[in-house]
């Protein structure tokens, strides 16, 4: 076999008419068979019939390849029969023609048959010109002229001819390869275009995945198509959707995790083709053998939302044909706009439930609601919340909330704040109003911040609670309670008036064991007689009605009578109490008796509740705006204050969980689980004769470690407008 290369000098060309030349007639045909064409294959074929004819050959090739050099496409005339296939490799000449871009003329001779390619023996070639097909310096493939013929010898001429038409049908190949993508492309946005408006026409996601799926069989000639979601919780893929034939299939069914083709391909990330499952191991044949249907070819892709895989698109059995790559990256292509589509899609069908289940809440809930957005401008109100506000829903959006809330006031005779909502640190506005609307009616609003899940504010959260009946039970218990108190303050008086005569002897001589009964009996009257005189004291301290004895007073004085009542108590549990007081206090305006009565019962809390032995620290410091904290201080302000004196008593004992901070100050308020257990009315006093000599009072604790409770004072200088 040897290989004849010609020349780059074309040979000497005679005008002549055309009529007359036979090659030139032919190739004109060629060029009208290229124009008339319709199909690639049509092409190549009509071309190879009339290139035969007119360089008067056997037989006649065209081999094409695909951007990455792969071949693709091989037509011959005539028909090879049971030859074997030709390729780029067997095709001797083909890959230095590829490489070289330049025309060669082969010649095989019977005395190399050993070397010749028996796709080239079966076919009996002996001599050819193979040509490269160049389109815009794009290979795309060769083209051969083949004689059979031991003595056919290609002169320049038919060379050059050869290549001119090589030329030409590269140019028709290009075309028909941009016109059938561009076909392909605008059938690809049909199918998507066609999915975007099933997904957007229906909230039903099973209509939408039947429609995906169905536009994705027609789209690749297939017999079967399913979509598989992925189940985060535990891996598997579900098949939400399968059309075999035009009916739905398989439904709920699922693959475990990890198997099947499809699991290797949710797993990677990656497409897969698989030519013939049979010899693929990965291949899940429990549902094709549950359902009888026969897969011979897959082709599965991943569908991947915003950097995370969702689930698989799996087509299976194309019809005439094989899966090819270019398939398999268009699918993968519409995978990536079918996967954001489902996704907006389940999200949305989310988002819409969830708007229905909030609706309902709304609708059925026993507040009334509004929310408003960063502005200020009211976007939810449910129906009580209007029937509260005496307007329609519809007016009340686009509302600023402060404005409603300030007719809300201005419908009120009575605005307050429940004691428990006084904590300037906690983020809901709270007051109570009284509103008269034909019937008395309270209501509570709770002003609340909304925040997003990145903890950053998105709006304001406005509850109207109707606590009529709380307001009139409490007013009840209240009632009760006073009459109580003062119909048991009589005859307990009277008691304890007479244990006191019997243990003095006025009727008669006591025994020492009857004096240690009696004894018992009026301490137990005692403190019954402090718990009703507190409930009085609280009682009129709410109602406003206890007056104060105001006088300039040491703070000294006041804390060393409130140690002197409980010294013996301290020394009874082996409790030390110190004293930590800044110096220079300044005298303060109270009313002597109540503030050590808040004193004591500051400090016999902290001594009940300290382990023993142990120590009670009491202390004293002056606070004002400017001012910093003394040192080795265990309290923090938590409100700004003008200049008030502190004064806080601290422990070591099991300390107060923050849900109880609020709790503890309001009646019969207490911890639960607590060993120790009082009345829970003594903070309560505390609260309310802090508060009436214009002070405030908080705790500051952390469990396990103690608590500190701390109360201020207001301090009035000389020429004080306050004074």
């Amino acid at each position: 076999m040897n290989r004849q290369t010609p020349t780059d000098q074309p040979s000497e060309v005679i005008e002549q008419p055309a009529g007359f030349d036979p090659r030139l007639e032919g190739l004109m045909r060629i060029a009208q068979t290229v124009e008339a064409a319709t199909t690639l294959e049509q092409l190549l074929q009509l071309s190879l019939i009339e290139l035969s004819h007119v360089f008067q050959s056997e037989r006649a090739i065209a081999l094409l390849v695909d951007a990455q050099g792969r071949e693709m496409l091989v037509c011959e005339h005539p028909s090879p029969g049971d030859a074997s296939p030709l390729t780029l490799k067997s095709l001797t000449g083909a890959l230095d023609v590829m490489q070289l871009r330049h025309p060669v003329v082969i010649h095989v001779h019977n005395a190399y048959d050993g070397q010749i390619e028996p796709a080239l023996r079966e076919r009996g070639i002996q001599a050819m010109v193979i040509a490269p097909l160049i389109s815009r310096a794009e290979a795309l493939g060769i083209l051969a002229v083949c004689s059979t013929q031991t003595a056919r010898v290609f002169g320049e001429d038919d060379v050059a001819s050869i290549r001119a038409l090589s030329s030409q049908m590269a140019l028709a190949i290009a075309s028909f390869r941009s016109r059938e993508a561009a076909e392909r492309r605008t059938q690809e946005l049909k199918t998507l275009n066609d999915i975007a408006a099933a997904v957007t026409s229906t909230l039903d996601t099973r209509e939408v995945y039947r429609l995906v799926v169905q536009q994705l069989s027609d789209y690749f000639h297939v017999e079967a198509g399913s979509l598989l979601l992925l189940d985060e919780s535990t891996g598997d893929l579900e098949f939400v959707m399968t059309i075999e034939g035009g009916e739905e299939k398989l439904a709920g069914i699922r693959v475990p995790a990890g198997q099947g083709v499809v699991g290797h391909v949710v797993r990677t990330g990656h497409w897969e083709i698989v030519h013939d499952v049979a010899h693929d191991p990965r291949f899940y044949r429990k549902i094709s053998e549950a359902t009888g249907f026969q897969t011979r070819s897959i082709l599965c892709v991943p569908m991947i939302a915003k950097g995370r895989v969702i689930g698989a698109i799996e087509l299976l059995n194309k019809i005439g044909g094989d899966f090819n790559e270019e398939e398999a990256l268009r699918l993968m292509r519409m995978a990536t706009f079918i996967a954001v589509a489902i996704e907006n899609a389940r999200l949305f069908q989310q988002v819409t439930a969830g708007r229905d289940r909030m609706a309902s809440i709304l609708r059925s809930t026993a507040d009334g609601i509004l929310m408003a957005d960063m502005r200020g401008e009211i976007q939810l109100v449910n129906p009580l919340a209007a029937r509260i506000c005496e307007c329609a829903e519809e007016t009340l959006i686009g509302r600023r909330i402060d404005d409603v809330v300030a007719e809300l006031h201005t419908r009120a005779h009575e605005v307050s704040a429940p004691a428990w909502g006084q904590d300037a640190v906690a983020p809901a506005q709270i007051s109570d109003l009284a509103l008269t609307d034909g019937t008395h009616r309270y209501v509570r609003l709770l002003r609340l911040p909304v925040y997003d899940a990145h903890n950053e504010p998105r709006g304001e959260l406005l509850i109207l609670r109707d606590i009529t009946q709380e307001r009139e039970l409490e007013q009840l218990r209240e009632d009760y309670t006073s009459m109580l108190v003062h119909d048991l303050r009589a005859p307990l008086t009277s008691i304890m008036n007479g244990v006191m005569m019997l243990q003095r002897g006025i009727v008669g001589p006591v025994n020492e064991q009857q004096q240690e009964l009696l004894k018992i009996a009026y301490q137990g009257s005692q403190t019954m007689l402090q718990l009703i005189n507190t409930l009085l004291d609280i009682s009129k301290l709410e109602q406003g009605q206890m007056a104060l004895d105001l006088k300039p007073l040491p703070v000294f004085s006041v804390i060393d009578q409130a140690i002197e009542r409980l010294q013996s108590l301290a020394d009874s549990r082996h409790i030390t109490i110190e004293q930590r007081l800044a110096p220079y206090l300044p005298p303060v305006e109270i009313d002597g008796e109540k503030i050590v009565r808040v004193l004591q019962n500051l400090l016999d809390n902290a001594i009940k509740f300290s382990p023993s032995p142990g120590v009670v620290t009491i202390g004293a410091f002056l606070a004002g705006d400017a001012s910093t904290l003394p040192e080795n201080v265990p309290v923090h302000i938590p409100f700004k204050e003008g200049e008030c004196l502190v004064v806080w008593v601290q422990d070591r004992g099991p300390g107060i969980p923050p849900a109880y901070f609020q709790r503890i100050f309001e009646k019969f308020g207490q911890v639960r689980g607590r060993k120790v257990r009082g009345t829970g009315l003594g903070l309560t006093f505390c609260r309310l004769a802090v508060e009436a000599h214009g002070g405030r009072i908080w705790v500051e604790s952390a469990e396990g470690v103690g608590s500190v409770f701390a109360f201020t004072l207001p301090v009035r200088r000389n020429g004080d407008p306050r004074a």
